[in-house]
């Protein structure tokens, strides 16, 4: 689905969704060939919805969501990768927290 004659909002959303994936893809250490397989696409296609130079279609979405273990909604939220980046943060700093309590308390 390419993006001739899209709307600002079209291209804003298939930019937004095509950063979600490309986030998503590199946590998880996925090659672009490897999501372009699990889809029924190929690494070309998969790099242009990553660049939000096409837009990806319902099925495809679908596809995305079922591969990476994650509801479609969580793919196109624009607010994704800060949410999840923020999760993460807070995460190892639990984690760092525990590990120096752990460390105190074996001395």
């Amino acid at each position: 689905m390419p993006n001739r004659h899209r709307t600002t909002e079209e291209l804003a959303f298939n930019t937004t969704v095509g950063s979600n994936i490309k986030y998503i893809r590199k946590v998880n250490n996925y090659t672009q060939s490897r999501v372009g397989k699990a889809i029924g696409t190929t690494f070309q296609q998969v790099q242009k919805y990553e660049k939000g130079a096409n837009g990806v279609s319902a099925l495809k979405l679908k596809k995305l969501a079922e591969f990476f273990k994650l509801r479609a909604d969580v793919i196109i939220d624009p607010n994704f990768i800060e949410y999840h980046r923020g999760l993460t943060l807070r995460n190892e700093a639990k984690d760092l927290e525990h590990a120096i309590e752990m460390e105190a308390s074996c001395r």
